[in-house]
Protein backbone atom coordinates (compact mmCIF):
# COMPACT_ATOMS: atom_id res chain seq x y z
CA UNK A 1 0.00 0.00 0.00
CA UNK A 2 3.14 2.54 0.80
CA UNK A 3 4.76 1.95 -2.37
CA UNK A 4 1.13 1.78 -4.04
CA UNK A 5 0.12 5.24 -2.63
CA UNK A 6 3.84 6.91 -3.26
CA UNK A 7 3.83 6.28 -6.93
CA UNK A 8 0.21 8.01 -6.91
CA UNK A 9 2.01 11.12 -5.49
CA UNK A 10 4.93 10.27 -8.06
CA UNK A 11 2.07 10.52 -10.80
CA UNK A 12 0.76 13.86 -9.35
CA UNK A 13 3.95 15.23 -9.17
CA UNK A 14 4.29 14.86 -13.18
CA UNK A 15 0.91 15.90 -13.76
CA UNK A 16 1.35 19.30 -11.66
CA UNK A 17 4.58 19.86 -13.74
CA UNK A 18 3.38 18.40 -17.12
CA UNK A 19 0.26 19.11 -17.51
CA UNK A 20 -0.75 21.75 -20.08
CA UNK A 21 2.72 21.83 -20.78
CA UNK A 22 3.18 22.73 -24.57
CA UNK A 23 6.08 21.96 -27.19
CA UNK A 24 7.03 25.28 -29.30
CA UNK A 25 9.21 26.82 -31.78
CA UNK A 26 10.38 29.02 -29.27
CA UNK A 27 9.23 29.55 -25.42
CA UNK A 28 8.65 33.33 -25.53
CA UNK A 29 7.97 33.35 -21.89
CA UNK A 30 11.06 31.19 -20.86
CA UNK A 31 12.46 32.26 -17.45
CA UNK A 32 9.83 34.88 -17.32
CA UNK A 33 7.40 35.75 -14.27
CA UNK A 34 4.97 33.03 -14.79
CA UNK A 35 7.25 29.87 -15.73
CA UNK A 36 9.43 30.49 -13.17
CA UNK A 37 6.80 30.91 -10.64
CA UNK A 38 5.58 27.53 -12.04
CA UNK A 39 8.49 25.48 -11.30
CA UNK A 40 8.38 26.39 -8.01
CA UNK A 41 5.69 25.26 -7.55
CA UNK A 42 6.76 21.89 -8.67
CA UNK A 43 10.44 22.11 -6.74
CA UNK A 44 8.86 23.24 -3.47
CA UNK A 45 6.77 20.08 -3.37
CA UNK A 46 10.12 17.91 -3.67
CA UNK A 47 11.63 19.95 -1.09
CA UNK A 48 8.77 18.90 1.36
CA UNK A 49 10.19 15.06 0.63
CA UNK A 50 13.71 15.44 1.59
CA UNK A 51 12.33 16.62 4.58
CA UNK A 52 9.99 14.07 5.58
CA UNK A 53 11.26 12.46 9.66
CA UNK A 54 13.60 9.39 9.11
CA UNK A 55 10.79 7.08 10.88
CA UNK A 56 8.31 7.55 7.82
CA UNK A 57 10.68 7.82 5.05
CA UNK A 58 10.72 4.51 2.43
CA UNK A 59 12.63 4.00 -0.68
CA UNK A 60 10.35 6.13 -3.27
CA UNK A 61 9.95 8.68 -1.10
CA UNK A 62 13.66 8.95 -0.42
CA UNK A 63 14.32 8.79 -4.34
CA UNK A 64 12.11 11.68 -4.95
CA UNK A 65 13.98 13.74 -2.10
CA UNK A 66 17.26 12.78 -3.90
CA UNK A 67 16.50 15.80 -6.64
CA UNK A 68 15.50 18.04 -3.47
CA UNK A 69 19.21 20.44 -3.69
CA UNK A 70 18.62 20.69 -6.89
CA UNK A 71 14.59 22.53 -5.84
CA UNK A 72 16.76 24.67 -3.51
CA UNK A 73 19.12 25.59 -5.77
CA UNK A 74 16.12 26.65 -8.13
CA UNK A 75 14.66 28.78 -5.30
CA UNK A 76 18.19 30.66 -4.97
CA UNK A 77 18.86 30.74 -8.65
CA UNK A 78 15.02 32.56 -9.80
CA UNK A 79 15.51 34.97 -6.50
CA UNK A 80 18.66 36.26 -8.26
CA UNK A 81 17.68 36.07 -11.32
CA UNK A 82 14.52 38.33 -10.18
CA UNK A 83 16.65 40.82 -8.47
CA UNK A 84 19.71 41.36 -11.30
CA UNK A 85 16.92 42.04 -14.00
CA UNK A 86 15.04 44.58 -12.28
CA UNK A 87 18.53 46.20 -11.24
CA UNK A 88 19.52 46.30 -14.85
CA UNK A 89 16.44 47.93 -15.77
CA UNK A 90 16.51 50.79 -12.93
CA UNK A 91 19.59 50.89 -11.23
CA UNK A 92 18.19 53.38 -8.50
CA UNK A 93 15.89 50.58 -7.17
CA UNK A 94 18.89 49.52 -4.69
CA UNK A 95 18.13 52.72 -2.57
CA UNK A 96 15.00 51.11 -1.61
CA UNK A 97 16.33 47.11 -1.66
CA UNK A 98 15.50 45.98 2.02
CA UNK A 99 12.43 47.99 2.19
CA UNK A 100 11.21 45.59 -0.55
CA UNK A 101 12.45 42.36 0.31
CA UNK A 102 13.06 42.09 3.83
CA UNK A 103 9.57 42.76 5.29
CA UNK A 104 8.47 39.63 3.39
CA UNK A 105 10.94 37.20 4.48
CA UNK A 106 10.55 38.15 8.26
CA UNK A 107 7.13 38.91 8.43
CA UNK A 108 6.29 35.14 7.04
CA UNK A 109 9.48 33.77 8.99
CA UNK A 110 7.84 35.11 12.41
CA UNK A 111 4.21 34.61 11.25
CA UNK A 112 4.86 30.79 10.80
CA UNK A 113 6.69 30.82 14.15
CA UNK A 114 4.04 31.99 16.14
CA UNK A 115 1.27 30.35 14.06
CA UNK A 116 2.85 26.59 15.45
CA UNK A 117 4.48 27.98 18.82
CA UNK A 118 0.66 28.55 19.49
CA UNK A 119 -0.51 25.07 18.00
CA UNK A 120 2.25 22.93 20.15
CA UNK A 121 1.01 25.24 23.24
CA UNK A 122 -2.84 24.15 22.33
CA UNK A 123 -2.32 20.51 21.38
CA UNK A 124 0.69 19.63 23.49
CA UNK A 125 0.71 22.34 26.02
CA UNK A 126 4.53 23.32 24.81
CA UNK A 127 5.68 26.64 26.55
CA UNK A 128 6.12 29.58 24.15
CA UNK A 129 10.00 30.92 24.09
CA UNK A 130 11.88 33.29 22.20
CA UNK A 131 13.62 31.23 20.27
CA UNK A 132 10.23 30.07 18.96
CA UNK A 133 9.09 32.65 18.23
CA UNK A 134 12.24 34.85 16.63
CA UNK A 135 14.69 31.82 14.99
CA UNK A 136 14.49 32.44 11.19
CA UNK A 137 15.65 29.49 9.50
CA UNK A 138 18.63 29.05 8.25
CA UNK A 139 17.95 28.89 4.34
CA UNK A 140 16.52 32.55 5.26
CA UNK A 141 19.24 33.68 6.50
CA UNK A 142 21.51 32.30 3.62
CA UNK A 143 19.41 34.05 1.13
CA UNK A 144 19.25 37.29 3.49
CA UNK A 145 23.19 36.82 3.14
CA UNK A 146 23.05 36.14 -0.92
CA UNK A 147 20.74 39.90 -0.86
CA UNK A 148 23.40 41.13 1.23
CA UNK A 149 26.32 40.37 -0.88
CA UNK A 150 24.29 41.71 -3.95
CA UNK A 151 23.16 45.09 -2.32
CA UNK A 152 26.86 45.53 -1.28
CA UNK A 153 28.23 45.01 -4.54
CA UNK A 154 25.87 47.48 -6.38
CA UNK A 155 26.23 49.92 -3.67
CA UNK A 156 30.62 50.06 -4.30
CA UNK A 157 30.56 49.50 -7.74
CA UNK A 158 28.12 51.57 -10.15
CA UNK A 159 28.89 49.32 -13.36
CA UNK A 160 26.54 46.39 -13.24
CA UNK A 161 28.93 44.43 -14.39
CA UNK A 162 31.87 45.02 -11.86
CA UNK A 163 28.97 44.64 -9.22
CA UNK A 164 27.70 41.21 -10.60
CA UNK A 165 31.71 40.07 -10.19
CA UNK A 166 31.82 40.60 -7.04
CA UNK A 167 28.52 38.92 -5.99
CA UNK A 168 29.83 35.87 -6.97
CA UNK A 169 33.08 36.60 -5.27
CA UNK A 170 31.44 37.15 -2.11
CA UNK A 171 28.51 33.83 -2.65
CA UNK A 172 31.77 32.01 -3.33
CA UNK A 173 33.46 32.89 -0.61
CA UNK A 174 30.58 32.50 1.83
CA UNK A 175 30.26 29.35 0.49
CA UNK A 176 33.57 28.26 1.03
CA UNK A 177 33.69 29.43 4.44
CA UNK A 178 30.20 27.45 5.37
CA UNK A 179 31.47 24.13 4.03
CA UNK A 180 34.84 24.50 5.64
CA UNK A 181 33.23 25.37 9.12
CA UNK A 182 30.56 22.19 8.42
CA UNK A 183 33.53 19.88 7.49
CA UNK A 184 35.45 20.81 10.58
CA UNK A 185 32.45 19.86 12.71
CA UNK A 186 32.29 23.74 14.14
CA UNK A 187 28.72 24.25 12.52
CA UNK A 188 27.13 21.06 12.36
CA UNK A 189 23.69 22.64 10.82
CA UNK A 190 22.84 22.31 7.25
CA UNK A 191 24.96 24.93 5.48
CA UNK A 192 23.37 24.83 1.84
CA UNK A 193 27.06 25.78 0.78
CA UNK A 194 26.49 24.33 -2.43
CA UNK A 195 22.78 24.95 -3.21
CA UNK A 196 23.82 28.75 -2.70
CA UNK A 197 25.28 28.57 -6.45
CA UNK A 198 21.69 28.81 -8.44
CA UNK A 199 22.06 32.46 -6.96
CA UNK A 200 25.22 32.94 -9.02
CA UNK A 201 23.60 31.01 -12.14
CA UNK A 202 20.69 33.39 -11.60
CA UNK A 203 22.76 36.49 -11.91
CA UNK A 204 24.63 34.40 -14.95
CA UNK A 205 21.63 33.24 -16.33
CA UNK A 206 19.77 37.42 -16.40
CA UNK A 207 23.11 38.90 -17.81
CA UNK A 208 22.80 36.49 -20.83
CA UNK A 209 19.14 35.00 -21.54
CA UNK A 210 18.75 35.72 -24.90
CA UNK A 211 22.69 34.68 -25.76
CA UNK A 212 21.52 31.08 -23.47
CA UNK A 213 17.91 30.77 -25.67
CA UNK A 214 19.41 31.69 -29.26
CA UNK A 215 22.28 29.14 -28.48
CA UNK A 216 20.37 25.97 -26.90
CA UNK A 217 17.16 26.52 -29.81
CA UNK A 218 19.56 25.56 -32.55
CA UNK A 219 19.54 21.98 -32.42
CA UNK A 220 17.73 21.70 -29.69
CA UNK A 221 16.92 18.09 -29.49
CA UNK A 222 20.76 17.02 -29.70
CA UNK A 223 21.16 19.72 -27.09
CA UNK A 224 18.95 18.73 -25.01
CA UNK A 225 19.82 14.73 -24.93
CA UNK A 226 23.75 15.99 -24.69
CA UNK A 227 22.56 18.06 -21.75
CA UNK A 228 20.52 15.08 -20.36
CA UNK A 229 23.63 12.65 -20.65
CA UNK A 230 26.01 14.82 -18.97
CA UNK A 231 23.99 15.20 -15.91
CA UNK A 232 23.09 11.43 -15.63
CA UNK A 233 27.15 11.19 -15.82
CA UNK A 234 27.81 13.54 -13.34
CA UNK A 235 25.12 11.84 -11.14
CA UNK A 236 26.29 8.64 -11.26
CA UNK A 237 29.81 9.99 -10.71
CA UNK A 238 28.28 11.57 -7.77
CA UNK A 239 26.81 8.27 -5.90
CA UNK A 240 30.19 7.14 -6.20
CA UNK A 241 32.51 10.15 -5.46
CA UNK A 242 30.72 11.98 -3.19
CA UNK A 243 32.58 10.41 0.09
CA UNK A 244 35.61 12.25 -1.07
CA UNK A 245 36.11 15.74 0.45
CA UNK A 246 35.83 18.96 -1.38
CA UNK A 247 36.61 17.34 -4.69
CA UNK A 248 33.43 14.96 -4.08
CA UNK A 249 30.99 16.44 -1.85
CA UNK A 250 31.73 20.12 -3.12
CA UNK A 251 33.13 20.60 -6.28
CA UNK A 252 31.41 17.39 -8.28
CA UNK A 253 27.99 18.41 -6.15
CA UNK A 254 27.92 21.97 -7.37
CA UNK A 255 28.65 20.98 -11.30
CA UNK A 256 25.91 17.92 -10.76
CA UNK A 257 24.03 21.01 -9.60
CA UNK A 258 24.99 23.24 -12.67
CA UNK A 259 24.44 20.29 -14.72
CA UNK A 260 21.38 18.84 -14.03
CA UNK A 261 19.74 22.89 -13.91
CA UNK A 262 20.91 23.32 -17.02
CA UNK A 263 19.00 20.87 -18.53
CA UNK A 264 15.51 21.90 -16.87
CA UNK A 265 16.59 25.11 -18.38
CA UNK A 266 17.33 23.62 -21.90
CA UNK A 267 14.10 22.14 -22.11
CA UNK A 268 12.31 24.97 -20.62
CA UNK A 269 13.77 26.94 -24.18
CA UNK A 270 10.74 25.27 -26.37
CA UNK A 271 8.54 23.64 -23.53
CA UNK A 272 6.11 26.03 -22.50
CA UNK A 273 5.35 24.83 -18.38
CA UNK A 274 2.38 26.57 -16.41
CA UNK A 275 -1.10 25.89 -14.57
CA UNK A 276 -3.37 26.67 -12.12
CA UNK A 277 -2.34 24.28 -9.96
CA UNK A 278 1.62 24.89 -10.43
CA UNK A 279 0.75 28.65 -10.18
CA UNK A 280 -1.14 28.23 -6.95
CA UNK A 281 1.56 26.16 -5.86
CA UNK A 282 4.74 28.60 -6.70
CA UNK A 283 2.77 31.29 -5.19
CA UNK A 284 2.96 29.75 -1.62
CA UNK A 285 5.99 28.43 -2.35
CA UNK A 286 7.90 30.54 0.16
CA UNK A 287 5.26 29.28 2.73
CA UNK A 288 5.09 25.88 1.82
CA UNK A 289 8.63 25.65 2.47
CA UNK A 290 8.63 26.96 5.95
CA UNK A 291 5.63 25.51 6.79
CA UNK A 292 6.20 21.94 6.34
CA UNK A 293 8.94 21.79 8.99
CA UNK A 294 6.68 22.74 11.80
CA UNK A 295 3.75 20.07 10.20
CA UNK A 296 5.95 17.31 10.00
CA UNK A 297 7.28 17.93 13.74
CA UNK A 298 3.52 18.24 15.00
CA UNK A 299 2.68 15.22 13.18
CA UNK A 300 5.62 13.10 14.03
CA UNK A 301 4.65 13.80 18.12
CA UNK A 302 0.99 11.87 17.10
CA UNK A 303 1.89 7.69 17.34
CA UNK A 304 -1.40 6.98 15.21
CA UNK A 305 0.75 6.78 11.97
CA UNK A 306 0.94 3.36 10.71
CA UNK A 307 1.89 3.41 7.27
CA UNK A 308 4.66 5.70 6.01
CA UNK A 309 2.79 7.07 2.82
CA UNK A 310 -0.57 8.33 4.41
CA UNK A 311 1.97 10.31 6.89
CA UNK A 312 3.70 11.67 4.01
CA UNK A 313 0.71 12.58 2.03
CA UNK A 314 -1.28 14.02 4.88
CA UNK A 315 1.85 16.11 5.64
CA UNK A 316 1.79 17.69 2.21
CA UNK A 317 -1.54 18.66 2.42
CA UNK A 318 -1.73 19.73 5.81
CA UNK A 319 1.25 21.83 4.34
CA UNK A 320 -0.47 23.52 1.24
CA UNK A 321 -3.59 24.39 3.24
CA UNK A 322 -1.53 25.99 6.37
CA UNK A 323 0.75 27.79 3.80
CA UNK A 324 -2.35 28.72 2.05
CA UNK A 325 -3.98 30.60 4.99
CA UNK A 326 -1.26 32.06 6.22
CA UNK A 327 0.07 33.22 2.92
CA UNK A 328 -3.05 35.46 2.64
CA UNK A 329 -2.89 36.63 6.60
CA UNK A 330 0.94 37.82 5.67
CA UNK A 331 -0.38 39.75 2.99
CA UNK A 332 -3.09 41.45 4.72
CA UNK A 333 0.30 41.78 7.26
CA UNK A 334 2.36 43.00 4.37
CA UNK A 335 0.18 46.07 3.41
CA UNK A 336 0.01 47.58 6.26
CA UNK A 337 3.83 47.33 6.89
CA UNK A 338 4.35 48.75 3.31
CA UNK A 339 2.41 51.75 3.98
CA UNK A 340 4.17 52.60 6.82
CA UNK A 341 7.32 52.63 5.03
CA UNK A 342 6.35 53.84 1.98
Amino acid sequence: MDNFLMLLVSAFLLFEILYKAKLVKVNDGFFDAKNSLAMRGFWCLIVILVHVPAAYTNRIQDMIGSFAYIGVTFFFMTSSYGLTLSHDKDPDKIKKFWRKRLPKLLVVSLLINLSFAILNMIVFGDAITLKNLFTINGWVIWLIACYFAFWLSHLIFKQSYSAKILTVLLVIIGSIIMYTLNRNGIYKSTIWATECFGFIWGILLASKRDVFTVFFLKKWQIKLLISCCIAGILGVSYLRFKPIPIAGDYLLKIILGLAITLFVLVFNTRVALGNRINYFLGKISFEIYLVHLGVFHLFSRFDFWNSSSVFIISGMVATMIIAYLLNNVSGMILKQVNKVLV
